[in-house]
């Protein structure tokens, strides 16, 4: 029998939405290339693309000690640019967005609380 992470990640988010009614969830970038789970989000859950340019998406990555991304892979950088403009459409479909791209943690967090707020 073969593991499926993706059936596995659908489920779990469904059984968060059937048992919680006020709850803040957050899910990685790739959860836009699995279809049906992601439409699941987008059709139970207010949704925030919080968003970022690539450069600063790989140095919150690297100053976390996560050097995966780079190590033995010149064009890490590149790929990251790639996949965030393949995925823009998707992340797009998100009922707000919030760009952290040079902003303080503080900042980014108020735009947060401002777009929440205006549900």
């Amino acid at each position: 029998m073969r593991y499926d992470r993706g059936v596995e990640k659908r489920r779990c988010l469904e059984r968060v939405i059937n048992s919680q009614e006020d709850v803040v969830l957050t899910v990685g970038g790739g959860i836009v290339s699995e279809p049906e789970t992601y439409n699941l989000l987008l059709l139970n859950c207010f949704t925030v693309w919080v968003k970022a340019a690539p450069e600063e998406h790989m140095a919150r990555v690297v100053a976390q000690g996560d050097m995966r991304p780079m190590a033995g892979h010149s064009e890490a950088m590149e790929d990251l640019r790639n996949i965030l403009v393949a995925r823009e459409p998707l992340y797009g479909k998100a009922d707000a967005v919030v760009d952290t791209s040079a902003s303080t943690v503080e900042k980014s967090f108020a735009a947060l609380r401002r777009a929440v707020a205006a549900i």
